[in-house]
């Protein structure tokens, strides 16, 4: 029998149990294959998202009764008409743009059938000095609103429970839901905010981020987890195996091979 034989019969593969590596794999791999499907989730769940605000925002505006009628009224492109309540436009905190701390203004409005709902104004430059608030432009008389409907698809982060004065003036706050308003101020208003095209009356600095994260990105997470998960079944084979002797042996025995072969044409 040659050597490059007997090396060939001595080395072949075997596990060789390494229970501690085995506990974490089994710990680790099923989250990490988790966490890589939930981003993939969340990537389509963003696309279906950018694909709905896309359609609608194409769509004919509609009046609010007739958007009632869609049992899903995100990003509904609506009309209103009405007037503004100037008394006490509210100040959504925490809004950053071009990196500047602001305000998104959230202004009622009484729509000329009685109804009140919230007006998503858009953002406001805040001052450095935060008991200095920012002056809201007002609207009056009678005017036609364009926007599409919002409503906060997730629970909002508040570090503190806004505080409500019962004077007239701008407030400061961190929920801006139509439930939580309407709870303070004691008056029915529409479960959707809307949020004002450019051109509406009374509209700020409009424009706002449809999903915070792109699917793009949710997608590169799902390669990354995934490629853990696949780093994690190598390392642990190679660790409960004899996988890298056997390796190493078939490299040394090819490189033999390839020397006498050399040998062989030297002679």
């Amino acid at each position: 029998m040659s050597q490059h034989t007997q090396q060939q019969t001595r080395v072949s593969f075997q596990w060789l149990w390494n229970w501690k590596i085995l506990l974490f794999t089994a710990f680790f791999l099923p989250l990490t294959v988790s966490l890589a499907l939930w981003q993939l989730e969340r990537a389509a769940e963003k696309e279906l998202l950018l694909e709905n605000h896309l359609q609608r925002g194409i769509a004919t505006p509609v009046s609010l009764s007739q958007a009632e009628k869609y049992q899903d009224q995100q990003y509904l492109r609506v009309q209103v008409k009405g007037e503004y309540d100037n008394r006490s436009p509210l100040l959504l905190d925490n809004r950053v743009r071009h990196g500047r701390p602001g305000f998104e203004v959230i202004s009622l409005f009484k729509t000329v059938e009685g109804r009140w709902l919230l007006i998503n104004r858009g953002w406001l430059l805040g001052n450095a000095d935060r008991s200095q608030l920012p002056l809201v432009p007002e609207v009056q008389d009678v005017v036609l609103l364009t926007g599409y409907l919002y409503r906060s698809p997730g629970q909002q982060l508040m570090l503190g429970e806004d505080i409500w004065a019962v004077e007239a003036g701008p407030k400061i706050i961190q929920n801006a839901s139509p439930e939580k308003v309407a709870e303070k101020l004691a008056i029915p208003l529409y479960d959707y905010s809307l949020r004002l095209d450019e051109q509406a009356p009374g509209a700020l600095e409009t424009g706002w981020d449809v999903v915070n994260v792109q699917p793009g990105k949710h997608i590169g997470y799902a390669v990354q987890w995934s490629a853990m998960a696949i780093v994690l079944v190598v390392l642990t084979l190679f660790a409960s195996s004899n996988l890298g002797d056997l390796i190493k042996s078939r490299r040394v025995m090819g490189q033999k091979k390839k020397e006498e072969r050399n040998d062989s044409a030297a002679e």
